[in-house]
């Protein structure tokens, strides 16, 4: 499974692809919405894992998620928030702005191996 995470933090990015690594996932990494745009146009990605403060002066990842959504070679691949906002309503505030699935940080590893797992193979690379 080739998935993109957009991640401003080095730290978090290396934790992020080694556990995804571990399940058989080739992780690329984006520290910023500009690069993660360049790489969507030349990767077949099956997910989309996006951070939502992207840093000072960047687009944050509500915006960039708009940005791939106008986007047809995106049009069937799943984009989830992975976050550090994890007060109570912040879930279905970032689902109602059209991510299609939260994780807040620190992520439960088990429980995003598990929701990957569950994708459906069908809508997976169908772009």
């Amino acid at each position: 499974m080739n998935i993109l995470y957009v991640e401003d933090n080095k730290i978090n990015a290396m934790v992020m692809d080694k556990m995804l690594s571990k399940n058989d996932s080739n992780v690329i990494i984006a520290e910023n919405g500009s690069k993660a745009l360049k790489v969507v146009k030349n990767k077949n990605l099956d997910l989309i894992l996006v951070d939502i403060n992207l840093g000072l002066n960047q687009m944050d990842g509500c915006e960039l998620l708009q940005r791939f959504r106008k986007l047809d070679i995106l049009k069937n691949i799943p984009v989830f928030a992975v976050t550090a906002y994890a007060m109570p309503g912040d879930k279905q505030r970032f689902i109602n702005i059209g991510f299609d699935n939260y994780f807040s940080k620190p992520v439960d590893f088990d429980k995003l191996l598990s929701v990957i797992s569950s994708i459906n193979p069908s809508k997976i690379g169908s772009n």
